[in-house]
């Protein structure tokens, strides 16, 4: 199952009724409608934040002058820019996973299955509950392992509450690249 989206964030400027993030939303579903993008993984807001005069400007023309053309590419060299990011992302998160592997499997004590490190590198974070839910270990096992690999560096626990969570320092690096 796919995990919600978190929200478009807002530009400076944008109307609190949305138009502009639901706008991007679209663009982004089009290009999935039309199989030229797999998952939603394009993120148009951060391009149009860090052009964001140029945004203005372009979509004043289209208001006033009806110049498209301008609009078009704009945000076609944002599709692109962002596709640029996203692949870069994707092959550093690929990267630390190939890599938290490897180590894991030359330096784990005990528990290492490629199965554990890959559910690891679903999202940031994980919990014991997670590895008992997919069948990795029981509860006690699930523990030892995730112990392991904080031991190893690959996670660092945080206590949330009465809950240990367990962030992936790989991953999160990755994802902040």
């Amino acid at each position: 199952t796919r995990k919600p989206l978190p929200p478009c964030k807002r530009l400076p400027g944008d109307k609190k009724d949305g138009n502009g993030r639901t706008g991007r939303v679209i663009n982004i579903l089009y290009l999935i409608d039309q199989k030229l993008l797999d998952l939603p993984i394009l993120y148009l807001s951060q391009y149009i934040i860090e052009n964001k005069s140029e945004y203005y400007m372009r979509l004043r023309k289209v208001t006033e002058n009806g110049d498209w053309e301008d609009w078009i590419l704009y945000m076609l060299e944002a599709v692109e820019q962002s596709a640029v990011k996203a692949r870069t992302r994707m092959l550093n998160i690929r990267g630390a996973m190939q890599d938290a592997v490897e180590y894991a499997r030359q330096n784990m004590g005990f528990g290492y299955k490629y199965e554990l490190i890959k559910l690891i590198f679903e999202q940031p974070y994980t919990r014991i509950n997670l590895l008992v839910e997919h069948g990795i270990a029981q509860r006690v096992t699930a523990s030892n392992y995730l112990k392991e690999l904080e031991r190893l560096k690959i996670l660092e626990s945080v206590r949330s509450g009465r809950d240990v969570i367990y962030l992936n320092v790989p991953l999160l690096k990755a994802l902040s690249e």
